[in-house]
């Protein structure tokens, strides 16, 4: 892998930073900021700003060009990636990373006809329907039924933790169409239409504020054109779109936020009237994780290069998000150690410290610890997929 930009990666860096930086003026967040949302942002604003990543090519950035892509390489995408990251901009979800990504792998060509350019051009929004209230991380006992009846399927059951299911057009859903098969096989995969009747919403609300829906499907009617792929191998689908999910997770982004947020909160707060950043034990922590942050770096632009020379990381890209989240919960928890007894003060309370995104976002990336796998779940894929060590 290389290990600088070159000079034409280089002027898009900065070519996405000033468009991000005007885009997302304090004044323009200020106005939309939405806690009780999963980007931060009120959903107009999310729309408005999706069309104009849209507008920049932004969108579909490495895409073909045939389905209303830009073409350009992976670590083009990863550059843009982390720099959304970095500055908490809405509007690059699932929808627009991993899932078109799936389907262009797996789907048919109508379907790929159909669905990608309205993607590429934000007209459309499309949810994760995997998790259910008994499958999390072991999606395999999903229960969800899809039963074949001429023309469609009938699926019934329920979705669970369904980012952002209240606003999407379609659901990129998981069920299983083979009650009497091993549970890693009899799964399918399809993309239903959200207005389809015996389609309802609930949902809860975490910790840090943030709505997570449920969905629930009583007999609603799919149309067969609507399966990915085969009827019965969704589940190698799901293991597909899940490495390309993670392939979008690794990026640097959030954690680079989080250390450099961290730093200035050392720089600005005195403890016995000096800096906290002047305490050497306070140093000694900070320069242990700028190092495990500079390992996130690397190692996901080494799966980024993997992928630009036409590689298909797999063990890989759980490695990278693995060593980003690990990372990213390390800054958080001692940055909550370090607010003392304002680890209490929450966002809105004018004596809370960063504004209180800090507390924030150390409740709300409590679920890095599951969600994507988790960790104990990614260790195992990189133990099994990536050492060939046997599995239980």
């Amino acid at each position: 892998m290389r290990f600088t930009l070159t000079d034409e990666q280089r002027a898009f860096r900065q070519d996405v930073c000033d468009f991000l930086s005007r885009e997302l003026a304090p004044e323009i967040v200020d106005a939309h900021h939405d806690p009780n949302e999963a980007r931060g942002y009120d959903w107009d604003f999310c729309l408005t700003f999706r069309n104009k990543l849209a507008a920049q090519g932004y969108v579909g950035i490495g895409w073909p060009k045939a389905y209303g892509g830009a073409g350009r390489d992976m670590i083009d995408q990863l550059i843009l990636a982390e720099e959304m990251e970095y500055h908490g901009a809405p509007g690059m979800d699932g929808s627009l990373t991993y899932i078109p990504q799936a389907i262009m792998a797996y789907g048919s060509e109508e379907q790929k006809q159909h669905f990608i350019p309205q993607i590429a051009t934000g007209a459309i929004t499309i949810f994760l329907g995997y998790s259910e209230p008994e499958a999390g991380s072991d999606l395999s006992a999903l229960r969800m039924q899809a039963v074949a009846d001429g023309d469609d399927f009938i699926l019934t059951g329920d979705k669970a933790f369904s980012s952002e299911a209240q606003h999407a057009d379609y659901g990129w859903i998981a069920a299983r169409t083979d009650l009497d098969a091993p549970k890693h096989r009899g799964i399918s995969l399809f993309l239903v239409d959200m207005n389809r009747p015996g389609i309802s919403l609930g949902g809860f609300t975490t910790m840090s504020g943030w709505h997570h829906p449920t969905v629930s499907f009583d007999q609603v009617r799919v149309p067969k054109t609507d399966l990915i792929g085969e009827v019965n191998q969704g589940w190698y689908y799901i293991m597909g779109a899940i490495d390309f999910e993670r392939a979008a997770l690794g990026n640097p982004g959030m954690a680079s936020h989080a250390f450099d947020r961290l730093v200035s909160h050392c720089k600005h707060t005195l403890r016995h009237g000096k800096p906290l950043i002047d305490d050497p034990v306070v140093q000694h922590r900070l320069a242990e994780l700028y190092t495990d942050l500079e390992a996130v770096r690397l190692m996901s632009y080494w799966v980024g290069s993997m992928h630009a020379r036409g590689l298909q990381p797999q063990h890989e890209t759980s490695l990278s998000v693995l060593v980003k989240r690990e990372t990213i919960r390390a800054i958080d928890t001692y940055g909550a150690e370090l607010l003392g007894p304002h680890v209490e003060r929450r966002p809105g309370d004018a004596l809370a410290p960063a504004d209180g995104e800090m507390v924030h976002d150390y409740l709300d990336r409590m679920y890095f610890s599951f969600a994507a796998g988790g960790f104990d779940i990614t260790r195992n894929v990189i133990a099994t997929r990536g050492l060939g060590l046997p599995r239980g």
